[in-house]
């Protein structure tokens, strides 16, 4: 197909708005503030003075969970009745047994805060399943 240009003139400004509107989306752009909540927050832990509980969850599992923090980031971490598949990771050595099937998990690099250790546990779950 062949095309010849006769002569040149500007679109309507009806058709540039339109065009304009398509380009850009629907109106004037917003911005959102995202709700900054604590990842312990974000997955149903609850906090009580120094002491929080909830679980370590998963796509493979979820476990019982307290963490205790005695300041600064001096924090102990516990996991309640570790699995099979837990006791035989790597990891395992890093399991103090406390009482009645609760175990402390030790970590070789402090975590920063409660949120970056319950993620820690978490990913150490993912491990000894995947």
């Amino acid at each position: 197909m062949r095309v010849k240009i006769t002569g040149e003139r500007s679109a309507p400004d009806s058709l540039r708005e339109l065009i304009s509107r398509m380009a850009r989306g629907r109106g004037p752009s917003v911005t959102v503030q995202r709700q900054e909540l604590p990842y312990w927050q974000e997955r149903g832990w609850t906090r009580n003075a120094n002491a929080y509980t909830g679980r370590y969850q998963t796509q493979y599992a979820s476990f019982l969970g307290e963490v205790v923090q005695h300041g600064g980031n001096h924090i102990e971490f516990f996991l309640y009745r570790p699995s099979e598949q837990i006791q035989n990771h790597s990891h395992w050595a890093c399991f103090q047994h406390q009482r009645d099937g609760w175990y402390r998990v030790h970590m070789g690099r402090r975590p920063a805060d409660v949120s970056s250790g319950i993620l820690t546990i978490e990913r150490l779950i993912t491990e000894a399943y995947a």
